[in-house]
């Protein structure tokens, strides 16, 4: 990446462009190289882009360069007299392929993260300079982030999920569930209660707690029940809720500081069962339009009239 950023072209081209001038690539592999880029750049436009236009196919060309430049870095270390003697030795295609496994590690790491990266990502320009291992390793990283979400998503959703768990690709959504079962295992923690998930029962017990006890002893307890509750995590798992911020409980904390409106509130930020979100809502039994039409739902049920 060092000649990429004086002499502004990627690494892989500068490699080709000296090769050829110093004789160490013959005019024969040099024009074998070329049609094998052609071909692959037109193999990637037509598998992995829309219907093929002059700009399509332009992009296949730039994802294939990219693909292989990465992959020659990855070969050669940066090293120009060895990347050289792969391209010569191996061949661009070898380089190509070993780019793409590289690319392929991603849907290792978490499929669902996979798919949401396009192809494009790795295009590179004739004259782009950017170093293309770093964008790579910024996307595992992140990689490991998107599967570490969703480990702990389901590790804590499997205590505190009150319904069916249905798991959302969205990561904001998949944050904000978490949250929802981070807060309620707090509340829980906070009536004493071991139970995982709430009843109606519980919820006016947490209901007529936090509406009753004075503020500054109750925003003690929220943070014994947090360091309780974050000794019992597997370590990994509460490095990386402290790390993303889900351990701060300042949405819970906020209810709490404001307290005249708890009771408005803080069902909002609680995983309650269906049931017990209709109750609070006056919903009839069996609903779940919470209350928006329980006349013309009771009239349905009702039998016809003689």
């Amino acid at each position: 990446m060092k000649i990429a950023a004086l002499r502004n072209h990627p690494f892989l081209l500068l490699v080709l462009k000296d090769g050829e001038s110093d004789g160490y690539f013959p005019p024969e592999f040099i024009h074998k190289t070329k049609q094998q880029l052609a071909d692959m750049s037109l193999r990637i436009a037509s598998d992995n882009l829309s219907i093929i236009y002059a700009d399509q196919i332009k992009k296949g060309c730039e994802i294939v360069l990219g693909m292989s430049n990465l992959g020659l870095l990855a070969l050669c270390d940066n090293d120009t007299e060895k990347a050289k003697d792969i391209i010569k030795t191996q061949g661009i295609v070898y380089c190509f392929r070993a780019g793409w496994a590289k690319y392929a590690q991603l849907k290792k790491i978490s499929p669902t993260y996979f798919e949401s990266i396009s192809l494009s990502s790795y295009a590179l320009a004739i004259n782009d300079t950017a170093d293309i291992r770093l964008m790579h390793e910024a996307l595992v990283s992140d990689g490991y982030q998107s599967a570490m979400l969703l480990q702990v998503y389901k590790s804590i959703a499997a205590n505190y999920c009150a319904s069916t768990l249905l798991i959302d690709t969205d990561e904001d959504v998949l944050i904000f569930e978490l949250q929802k079962f981070l807060n309620t295992a707090i509340a829980l923690l906070l009536i004493d209660c071991d139970k995982k998930v709430f009843t109606n029962t519980l919820y006016q017990q947490l209901n007529t707690y936090l509406t009753n006890t004075d503020k500054a002893a109750l925003l003690v307890k929220v943070d014994t029940c947090i360091e309780r509750f974050s000794q019992q995590l597997p370590l990994l798992t509460k490095e990386y809720l402290q790390e993303i911020g889900l351990l701060d409980f300042n949405e819970l904390k906020g209810i709490i500081n404001q307290q005249v409106s708890i009771s408005i509130y803080i069902p909002e930020i609680l995983e309650l069962p269906i049931t017990v979100a209709n109750e609070l809502n006056d919903d009839f039994e069996g609903g779940y339009d919470f209350h928006a039409d329980d006349e013309d739902d009771i009239a349905y049920l009702r039998p016809d009239a003689p």
